[in-house]
Order: structure tokens, then C-alpha cells, then sequence
């Protein structure tokens, strides 16, 4: 059982690193230091239905650092936002799923919304030092709100023909 939890998980961290390193490819139209579209946080939302906290934050940690060091943003700003950004959204989308009142797209859209507010609030206090920064928000939760919905479609096809095999032993 230990072996299939840690192929699992990193399979899972592998797929969000790639989708991490080709999503940089992929234009960002806001000024913000290290933005990003956000289709990598798709494997989070595959982990939610079956992986303990510890695994779903461990995925959201492991796929930004390592498509941070694919993409050269290791240590940079953009990389302290994300990281901050994927464990916090990861977090609070683990506590919607386990409440059982959301689907797919409402928790990948809250995770959105609050991984753009978190970055927004690192790049504000630590980044650029500014608080104006943060009126980038209703731009970024329309980008995130887009690709949140297709992280959404996607896991959504991938549960359904799969089933709770991803999950079983």
C-alpha cells in the first residue's frame, strides 16, 4: 500500500511539473512577477478525492518546486509567491472537498481566487512592497477563473473514466 501512495503521489507531482514547465509557454497578459495560468493545480484536484492533507499539500509543494527549477524561477519572487499561492489554495480546497456541498468547479475556483489573493498579498508586503499591486486581483481571478473551470472539466473527465481506481489498492 505505501508503494502505490508514493508512485502515486509521484506520478501526480511529475504531471503538475510538466503542466508547470509548459504553462510558462503560454502568454500571461498581467504585469504580475511570475504569473502564471494556474493548469498545473489540475493534479490537485485529482488528489483531493482520494489523498490525505499531507499528500494533496506534498503535491502542491513538489510541483512548484520542481517546475520552479525546470523553468529557472527557483528562488525568485515569482517562485516565494507560488508556493505560498499552491499550499494555501491546496488547504483550503482539501477542507471544501471534505464538506461534501461543493463539485469540481466550485472548489477549483475558491482555490483559484485564493491563490491569486495570496500571491497578490506575498507580492505586496514582500515582493514590490506596495499594496497597490493588489488591484491586479479582479484581473487575475478572471485569468484564474478560466483556467480553474478547465482544470475543472478535466478532472472532472479524467474521475469519471477512471472511476476511484487512481485511489484503490
Amino acid at each position: 500500500m505505501e508503494a502505490r501512495r508514493v508512485t502515486t503521489l509521484s506520478m501526480l507531482i511529475a504531471i503538475g511539473s510538466v503542466l508547470y514547465l509548459l504553462e510558462t509557454l503560454i502568454p500571461f497578459p498581467l504585469p504580475v512577477p511570475g504569473g502564471r495560468w494556474g493548469f498545473s493545480n489540475l493534479v490537485l484536484l485529482l488528489a483531493l478525492s482520494g489523498m490525505p492533507f499531507k499528500d494533496v499539500i506534498a503535491i502542491s509543494i513538489g510541483k512548484t518546486f520542481i517546475g520552479s527549477l525546470l523553468t529557472g524561477r527557483l528562488a525568485t519572487p515569482g517562485f516565494l509567491m507560488g508556493i505560498s499561492g499552491a499550499s494555501t489554495s491546496a488547504s483550503v480546497m482539501w477542507l471544501l472537498s471534505k464538506t461534501e456541498k461543493f463539485g469540481l468547479i466550485g472548489i477549483s475556483l475558491v482555490g483559484a481566487s485564493v491563490n491569486n489573493f495570496t500571491q497578490l498579498l506575498v507580492a505586496s508586503t514582500i515582493v514590490v512592497k506596495s499594496f497597490e499591486i493588489v488591484f491586479l486581483y479582479p484581473y487575475m481571478l478572471l485569468l484564474g477563473s478560466i483556467s480553474a473551470v478547465i482544470n475543472a472539466y478535466i478532472a472532472f473527465e479524467v474521475i469519471r473514466r477512471i472511476g476511484d481506481t487512481l485511489w484503490q489498492d
